[in-house]
């Protein structure tokens, strides 16, 4: 009988961990130069590097990442800018702001004029944030992208 309430109290721990890690709404954030990074609840995906003053829009497939499986974070400048940017160098920090996990860091391919893709790995459920960083001509710029991986 003891044993059975102690399994039972060790599963409604977990149970109780696992739904305050999840949650399934998607926002964006966006740094500015003079102010910490503002959130705001949307689907879409429009962000601007205010170093460079180039708006980019960024898109995940799948659209709800899974977690322990590769996902791409695509990063789209537009057309007019593509040839512009095709040496810089961009790279995802993916954290879980909730959590002290630490960072992994991935850099970004460019795969086609004004297209880049970042191959992640989100290792849990629950909300994260890719900060996305745009370095060209020695000058750096880091946008944030909020995000829910699920199982």
């Amino acid at each position: 009988m003891k044993r059975a309430s102690v399994l039972s109290m060790l599963f409604f721990s977990a149970l109780l961990l696992l739904s305050a890690c999840s949650s399934h709404a998607g926002h964006l954030a966006q740094d500015t130069p003079s102010s910490p990074p503002s959130s705001s609840t949307a689907s879409s995906d429009r962000l601007t590097f205010a170093e460079f003053s180039l708006s980019i829009q960024v898109a995940l497939e799948p659209e709800t990442p899974k977690i322990l499986k590769e996902n791409e974070l695509r990063i789209v400048l537009a057309e007019a800018e593509a040839d512009q940017w095709k040496t810089a160098k961009v790279s995802v920090t993916l954290s879980m702001p909730s959590m002290d996990h630490g960072e992994v860091q991935v850099a970004a391919e460019y795969i086609e004029p004004g297209a880049f893709v970042a191959k992640i790995i989100p290792t849990m459920i629950g909300e994260w944030k890719a900060d996305i960083t745009l370095e060209a001509d020695g000058k750096s710029s880091t946008v944030s992208y909020l995000f829910s991986a699920e199982p």
